[in-house]
């Protein structure tokens, strides 16, 4: 195309547009015209980002960009390409949209000269399959969108190297895959992923409401998800400053955190007064008690310098009757948060193992303390087998 036509496109635009974005429109000239494809590659960016552009992105897709995708990179093509459909309820033509343009890719390829240095579009061609599939989970059809994804996986599988953004969306379609199938256990774990995976530069995609809403969902599943028993991780995370600081979420963050600790009296004062506000934790109140009885007995063990415990201290720590403990301890067991043997004429515990977990700053302070209370009983035994082997050495 040529350059006047260019810039007819572009003038027309920027009457369209909002004011105060019309000093990228005049970038966008200077750049193409002197082919300046990184330059205009971050003014694009900064314009696609920029909220006041949402009303004309689609507009400048498709008038301005799409004359030139293949002169500039192929994630950033459909990072602005998503960033224009972001607000379309028509999932039809987003998927429409995002289908040309992976055509347009292929035929790109299929012109390509053997060695001539250029990449391959193939890495563009996944993101778009990937995107394809979370746009058919919001229309509905699992199936379909499942199928998509677990050929990405195969391929995740095979390959070793792939782009972080490809790697991280992957991870986002399947947890709302999981989200939608309500898998608690394999939404956490995957939206786990997606944030461990994301860049500093990819974050910033997430908006604040975005970002809360992620960390309500994370924490309902680690309530609910039956195989889910630490929560370190996701207490610790960034994320969850989104609810902790919030006042009307932050009892799920204090809920997550009277379960870590096996706190009893917390945990009630917040299923009493917000669990019944919650209708899918309502319904799950029994399993909640179940989990908090487990969660007790783990801290229990992790917190006392003995691993003998007898069926009376487990009664005390988990509010349970005697004749309930043995039962808890071999869920436990079969869970794998413990390992240990159950003598019932005794009725004693014995533990030979405790499932490792990421620790909170007071459970830190208490295994502090045991090294402070061992460091003074190996004192006092050293003293004294000094003061009893004196003799020998005179």
């Amino acid at each position: 195309m040529s350059t006047h036509e260019i810039d007819t496109i572009l003038s027309t635009l920027k009457l369209e547009a909002n004011s105060d974005l019309s000093n990228l429109f005049e970038d966008f000239e200077k750049f193409y015209e002197e082919k300046l494809w990184h330059q205009l590659t971050l003014s694009l960016k900064q314009f696609f980002e920029d909220d006041k552009s949402i009303p004309i992105r689609l507009r400048v897709y498709d008038t301005f960009l799409s004359k030139f995708i293949d002169k500039i990179n192929q994630l950033n093509v459909i990072e602005f390409l998503l960033l224009s459909l972001k607000n379309n309820s028509n999932y039809d033509e987003s998927i429409n949209y995002l289908t040309q343009l992976k055509d347009t890719f292929k035929l790109t390829d299929e012109k390509k000269t053997r060695n001539d240095g250029l990449p391959t579009h193939s890495n563009g061609c996944l993101l778009i399959d990937i995107e394809i599939a979370r746009i058919l989970l919001l229309q509905g059809d699992l199936v379909k969108a499942r199928d998509s994804l677990d050929e990405f996986d195969k391929i995740l599988e095979s390959i070793d190297t792939l782009p972080l953004m490809l790697v991280n969306t992957f991870y986002s379609v399947n947890a709302l895959y999981y989200k939608l199938k309500k898998d608690f256990n394999n939404f956490y774990y995957t939206s786990l992923l997606f944030l461990s995976t994301m860049d500093k530069e990819y974050e910033m995609d997430l908006t604040s409401q975005e970002n809360r809403e992620l960390a309500y969902d994370l924490s309902i599943a680690a309530l609910l998800g039956d195989k889910i028993y630490n929560f370190g991780e996701l207490l610790q995370h960034p994320i969850m400053s989104s609810i902790s600081n919030n006042v009307e979420f932050e009892w799920l963050f204090q809920l997550l955190n009277a379960l870590t600790n096996g706190n009893f009296e917390t945990f009630d004062s917040i299923i009493n007064l917000q669990i019944p506000k919650i209708p899918i934790l309502a319904s799950n109140e029994s399993f909640l008690r179940q989990k908090i009885c487990l969660m007790a007995l783990v801290e229990s063990v992790f917190s006392r310098n003995i691993r003998t415990l007898s069926f009376d201290d487990i009664s005390i720590a988990t509010h349970l009757p005697k004749d309930n403990v043995e039962h808890l301890v071999m869920r436990s067991i079969s869970l794998g948060l413990l390992k240990g043997s159950i003598d019932q004429v005794n009725e004693i515990v014995s533990i030979t193992w405790v499932q490792p977990r990421i620790i909170n700053f007071s459970q830190i302070e208490k295994m502090n303390d045991r090294l402070y209370e061992w460091n003074d009983q190996v004192s006092r035994l050293g003293e004294k087998l000094e003061e009893r082997g004196r003799s020998i050495w005179v």
